[in-house]
């Protein structure tokens, strides 16, 4: 067996180990092989901070961006390069097919090195020892998940048989032809998925000690709002239902009164601290200067994208989510076709070091309120929640007797979620678990999948099977 060599970084000061400044420094510190890594918690944690980086840097930039712009609720330019992705015209040699292929199993394999060894080099308390293989189990849980939403043939659409992912569940070794791994089934990919969440409740704390600690990395609470949020894509509305009310006894999070307390005005880059709302996220404010990570050059800074009128107009003109949340953005663009355009207030800050919200409470009740009404239609509990979201914003809420159907209410839940949670990385796996159409209304159910990417499919010697559309 080789051993891996690991470039400890010390990465969010989330780890408590960070100089006392709490500032992020991204440069490497050393690097260490795996019986050195795990002789102490010290080097245990800051390698723990790789997958956490990882993890970042897998899910921002266009990972984030294509689930955003699959929706017409923005605009883009003539030329943007985005418009492979849900134009029907993409392939498998495509850059960012590839890239987000190739980070979120980078993340996977650094969490396989932690689960696999830990209890062989581990050195360090138990306790802890056990609680890192635990974070290492939430971050690949939630990299197979995004993994599975963009590659799973029809893993959106109930296709449980459809093509998955190869379950990669130990470090990589080397290449070796016959540790090759074939495709598993969306249904054995989700079963590995719930069940590393699930063996990580065991383990993880219910906090990190603070406020921003304890939203930056993975907890009981985490863990739980991530099955709610998996067991709703697989359509277990039983089991979101469980994980969501699990998720909900943790009083430590609240629904934020004030919007721009969730998502605050930050221009000067200051360091700022998560919303009570936020159950999972990524620090960026706590980095020691600018840090490029993609979504704003195409929300603020160039403005590539912008809201759309017809978004803008289809949301009540007192709701707070359009007054407070979508603005004009850049001051500085001087392109007068796009200058006035608006933009999402949820990545504000000039030079990019807007905290990024992963999970939240919103998300956890609107979950709670479709499952309640995928097994019992119309009823008051739902509608509740759906009011509680709404007068949040300045709006009215609602009464059971404004849904004649299970149908109608699903379609306002559907509704709030799309507006509530409109560029936070999510929306084309929403439109199409639902079987609401995509920006392009005429894409096969094929087109809504990624291919494989080709230099993946020619490693594996052909045993990876491309998705159907796709030429292998």
């Amino acid at each position: 067996m080789k051993n891996l060599y690991f470039k400890i970084v010390t990465l969010f000061f989330l780890l408590g180990i960070i100089s006392c400044d709490s500032q992020l420094d991204l440069a490497p510190a050393d690097i260490l092989i795996e019986e050195e890594v795990f002789a102490s918690v010290e080097t245990a944690e800051m390698a723990l901070a790789d997958i956490y980086h990882k993890l970042f840097i897998a899910s921002t930039g266009p990972t984030h961006v294509i689930a955003d712009v699959s929706l017409d609720y923005l605009a883009i330019t003539s030329n943007s390069s985005y418009s492979n992705y849900f134009g029907g015209n993409l392939d498998a040699t495509d850059y960012n097919v590839e890239n987000i292929w190739i980070n979120y199993f980078e993340v996977i394999n650094v969490a396989n090195v932690f689960i696999d060894k830990i209890p062989v080099f581990g050195k360090y308390n138990e306790t802890i020892e056990k609680q890192h293989i635990a974070e290492a189990k939430f971050n690949r849980a939630y990299a197979y998940w995004t993994l599975l939403c963009y590659y799973g043939h029809g893993s959106l659409t109930e296709n449980f048989d459809g093509l998955g992912l190869p379950l990669q569940l130990t470090p990589y070794d080397g290449f070796n032809q016959e540790d090759l791994l074939s495709r598993s089934t969306n249904e054995e990919v989700y079963t590995q998925i719930i069940k590393d969440l699930t063996e990580a409740l065991i383990d993880l704390p219910n906090n990190h000690g603070d406020n921003v600690k304890s939203r930056a990395r993975a907890t009981k609470a985490t863990a739980y709002a991530m099955l709610s949020r998996v067991h709703l894509y697989r359509r277990d509305y039983q089991a979101c239902l469980i994980a969501s009310n699990e998720m909900l006894t943790f009083n430590n999070y609240q629904l934020d009164s004030d919007l721009l307390n969730l998502f605050p005005l930050n221009e000067s880059g200051d360091v700022s601290n998560f919303s009570d709302e936020i159950i999972f996220g990524f620090p960026v404010s706590s980095n020691n200067g600018n840090f490029q990570y993609g979504i704003h050059s195409i929300y603020y800074r160039n403005k590539n994208q912008w809201v759309t009128t017809e978004f803008i107009n289809s949301m009540d003109p007192n709701d707070k989510r359009r007054t407070e949340l979508i603005y004009e953005g850049n001051p500085f663009i001087t392109n007068p076709n796009i200058k006035f355009e608006k933009t999402t207030f949820k990545f504000n800050n000039p030079d990019q070091r807007d905290d990024i919200s992963v999970l939240r409470l919103a998300e956890i009740l609107l979950n709670k309120a479709e499952a309640l009404a995928q097994l019992d239609g119309v009823n008051s509990e739902s509608v509740a929640i759906l009011t509680q979201i709404r007068e949040r914003s300045g709006l009215t809420g609602y009464s059971t007797s404004n849904f004649l159907s299970k149908e109608d209410l699903l379609t306002a839940i559907y509704n709030e979620r799309y507006i509530e949670t409109a560029f936070e990385g999510r929306a084309r796996f929403d439109f199409i678990r639902t079987n609401r159409p995509l920006r392009n209304e005429n894409l096969t159910e094929d087109q809504k999948t990624f291919p494989i990417p080709q230099r993946e499919i020619d490693l594996s010697k052909n045993k990876l099977i491309q998705n159907p559309g796709y030429t292998n």
